[in-house]
Formats: C-alpha cells, structure tokens, sequence
C-alpha cells in the first residue's frame, strides 16, 4: 500500500495518514524500495516470542509426560509443568524453559 501510494505522487505524510502508519516508517519501506526493489516485500521474520525449547529438547520432554509418574519413581499420580520441569532437572541435568502454551 505504502509503495502504490508512493507511487501514485503522494508525499510521505499523506501515505502514513493513508496507511496509519508512522512517517518515519513510510520512509523506510520507500528507501528499502528503492535499495533492493521488491526484495523488500519480504520481511523474513517469523514473528512471536523466538522459541524457549530445542527440537531436541522437545522430542525429550514429549517422552517423559506421556509415562506416568510413579513408573519414573515419583510420589504423584500425574504431572503438572512445575513437577516436570523439576524431574527433569533434578534426574536429567536438562534445564529447560517452558511455558504454558509449549
């Protein structure tokens, strides 16, 4: 839109005010347009909070709740994160960060 609207003759704040965005903004999509043309489309970021667990961690600890605790020696009928996260640590040495949603 940014990059139309340019185009089309419009100054930088009439585009910001067309697209809400920040002048400043505006201006950088318009340079990095014309640096490396459409290329810029292309962000190449995923988005979202980068990855607390490993591939491998995750294959590791999607093995461990799937068995229930008393097999593994422990005094509880299932497993909460805070115990898992603990077990782990104590009998594996895997300090892993997880979070609600993992």
């Amino acid at each position: 839109m940014m990059l139309l609207a340019s185009a089309g003759g419009n100054r930088v704040p009439i585009v910001a005010q067309l697209v809400a965005a920040d002048e400043d903004t505006v201006r950088d999509v318009i340079h990095r347009f014309n640096e490396i043309g459409l290329a810029c489309l292309d962000p190449r970021w995923a988005g979202g909070h980068p990855r607390r667990l490993s591939f491998d961690d995750e294959d590791f600890v999607v093995t461990k709740p799937t068995t229930r605790p008393a097999k593994l020696g422990q005094p509880f009928t299932r497993w909460s994160l805070r115990k898992l996260v603990a077990y782990l640590r104590k009998f594996h040495g895997w300090i892993i960060h997880i979070g609600r949603e993992a």
